[in-house]
């Protein structure tokens, strides 16, 4: 039976390590507008939500009359600063009536959605501004602790390097399941808003969805014979049954073919060895800590496959000379990598995803599964008619099942009403309510209305430096709506004249269809992707990702949702329980140079620490999860054997007298 009960926040110590200061602090950075106050003794109002719908759509009218500031904390790489009222943007700089922004304004793909959203979000809460304040990676919990000391309180809106977990850990985030009676928050794909549920606390909305897998240049597969077909055929403008027979058997053992037959002086079979790639080919790693909290390296089912990959691993990094040189980066015994220019000359590995298409230096390319749509932006702004795909990771063998990742990422509304150790919420503003509102009704309109789908579509942005800076347009998530959802007051003629998915059956495919048309790298002909004809035209490798992503066969395999750091021995700050895995080709170096994985000892070296690797993560996953179960704890108690009422690992209630 469950306990309903249902307590906003109380801030743990425990955790506050997460805030830990690192990188280089700007404080200048931070200082927009802001409205609320620092006081976190300022009086709560007597507000309950209520959703009201209107000829708006769904913003409730408080929050289309709102007049407010919203601050918005995101990371950036590379980029630090403040820019107020990001929907006060146009990329016509000449618009009338004046708008304040232009294209030169957004200097990322990342910066550009949240502008395109804002714009949207304006237009139906004119008074709304919200203030984008961003830092580099490392910058970031800094700007976050910094904020927190001058404002009294969290951003209204966090896009954080911490995941969402983490912030739960530190008291950041609102619950948002009182908007579940929302359209907009029943619109969400279920799976992914799981990705964020702790017990019926939402403490997150998915922002976007990335599929993970393996970036393949298919011309080089035609080039050098790997295939005896060409990918596309030239007739029907389909994927060739070969190339589909090819990507269907995508085993190590024919990824390894590959990379072997399209290795020459001057073209490498892949552009750099990854740690967490045999991760994603096993299951009884990323799978089986995701849903048990444990991993699994030594069994007698296990440790075999693992040795036949390792053996993989050795091939790749060796730097014996040409012959057995597959990788454009070296992997040297005492540092993680090395450019190679004297193997492969005209690689420029620094540059990354640009040469992968530009100069093709590389068949495969795996480091960055994040990039597929900065690779297609680069390719159609800089018309390169280089061929793509993404492909699911490489199989164990040909039993296996084929392993498609997916990344979804979170958006947390920072939490302005913790509650206190008297049990009574503490706003820190008589607006503290009302932001809250107009924030998770930003994040939900951003994600699921059509309207700002669109207009992140056609945002305009500037990137690059010299010669080589252009203009680019949109950014886009995969669909994060669920499949077959119509708002209400889109089947009203009256209201949805300017809906710009009226003319398509649900949300979800005009989302996929702006998408493709978007990034259209991924077609195999034309200039729009086939959406009601089962993806007729796109490429085959990520026609099978999507329909494994949106047909519940995939596993998040990256640890956004699950605890994975722990507070160091010395107690300074934390560190990822799984380094001693993912990280095994440098880890031990520091130690003993023959542990380097271009030595011929590797195999047998890290064989021997698999026990030590297992039985060190096993461990501290115990106090990972334990974190997040004492938070937890907190709002829903215990029964009277002093049980959890909710485990968290296995995401379900127990039964208690």
């Amino acid at each position: 039976m469950k306990k309903e009960r249902k307590l906003l926040f109380v801030m743990l110590p425990m955790l506050a390590l997460t805030i830990a200061s690192c990188g280089n602090k700007n404080n200048n950075s931070t200082s927009g507008n802001n409205t609320s106050t620092k006081s976190s003794e300022a009086p709560s109002e007597t507000y309950t939500f209520e959703q009201k719908e209107d000829t708006y759509g769904l913003i409730p009218e408080r929050v289309r009359n709102a007049n407010c500031d919203i601050d918005f904390l995101v990371y950036i790489e590379g980029q630090n600063g403040t820019i107020e009222d990001i929907g006060n943007y146009s990329p016509d700089p000449n618009s009338t009536p004046k708008r304040k922004y232009s294209p030169e304004d957004v200097t990322s793909i990342e910066m550009a959605r949240w502008f395109g959203a804002a714009q949207a979000f304006k237009e139906f809460a004119p008074n709304v501004r919200v203030n984008l304040i961003y830092c580099s990676i490392d910058d970031y919990n800094d700007y976050l602790k910094t904020y927190k000391d001058t404002h009294g309180h969290v951003p209204q809106l966090l896009w954080a390097t911490d995941h969402v977990g983490e912030l739960l850990n530190s008291g950041f985030n609102t619950d948002l399941s009182v908007y579940a009676d929302s359209e907009y928050y029943q619109s969400y794909n279920e799976y992914f808003m799981s990705r964020f549920n702790y017990g019926g606390f939402q403490a997150g909305f998915p922002i976007a969805a990335e599929p993970w897998g393996v970036f393949v240049n298919t011309d080089s597969l035609e080039r050098y014979f790997v295939l005896n077909e060409p990918v596309v055929d030239p007739v029907t403008g389909e994927c060739s049954d070969e190339y589909k027979d090819w990507v269907d058997n995508f085993t190590w053992d024919n990824f390894m073919d590959a990379v072997a037959k399209t290795t020459t002086p001057d073209h490498a079979g892949l552009s750099q060895l990854v740690e967490y790639f045999m991760s994603y080919s096993i299951a009884s790693i990323n799978e089986s800590y995701i849903k048990t909290g444990r991993i699994d390296l030594t069994s007698d089912e296990v440790r075999p496959v693992i040795e036949k990959l390792l053996k993989y691993e050795n091939k790749l990094a060796s730097n014996e000379g040409t012959d057995d040189s597959y990788c454009v980066w070296r992997y040297p015994d005492f540092s993680s990598r090395q450019e190679a220019v004297d193997v492969f000359a005209n690689a420029k590995t620094w540059l990354g995803t640009q040469n992968f298409v530009e100069d093709k230096y590389a068949t495969f390319y795996a480091e960055a599964p994040w990039a597929l749509t900065t690779l297609s932006s680069y390719m159609q702004t800089h018309n390169l008619s280089t061929r793509i795909d993404f492909l699911p990771y490489p199989k164990v063998d040909e039993n296996a099942d084929p392993f498609t990742g997916i990344a979804v990422e979170g958006l947390t509304v920072g939490n302005q009403c913790p509650v206190g150790t008297d049990g009574l919420e503490h706003c820190y503003s008589a607006n503290s309510k009302l932001e809250t509102d107009v924030a998770a009704y930003f994040a939900m309109f951003m994600a699921c209305d059509a309207r700002s789908i669109e207009s992140m579509s056609k945002v305009k942005y500037v990137f690059g430096e010299g010669d080589a800076r252009k203009t680019y347009t949109g950014q886009l998530s995969l669909p994060l709506v669920k499949k077959g959802f119509r708002f209400s007051w889109q089947d009203n003629p009256e209201l949805n004249a300017n809906d710009p998915s009226a003319a398509y059956a649900d949300n979800f495919d005009y989302n996929l269809k702006l998408w493709f048309d978007l990034y259209k790298t991924y077609l195999t002909s034309g200039t729009e992707a086939k959406v009601n004809e089962k993806l007729s035209n796109v490429m085959y490798g990520l026609t099978k990702m999507i329909d494994s992503i949106y047909g519940n066969k995939v596993t998040c395999l990256n640890f956004w949702n699950e605890p994975v750091r722990i507070p160091n021995e010395t107690g300074t700050g934390v560190e990822d329980i799984f380094r001693p895995w993912q990280a095994r080709y440098t880890y031990y170096n520091e130690q003993e140079t023959s542990y380097a994985v271009s030595q011929p000892t590797y195999v047998s070296k890290i064989l021997e620490k698999l026990p030590e690797i297992e039985a060190k993560i096993n461990d501290n996953s115990d106090g990972a999860w334990g974190y997040l179960q004492e938070n937890v704890d907190m709002y829903y108690g215990y029964d009277s054997q002093g049980n959890s009422i909710y485990d968290v690992l296995n995401k379900t209630f127990r039964d208690y007298n």
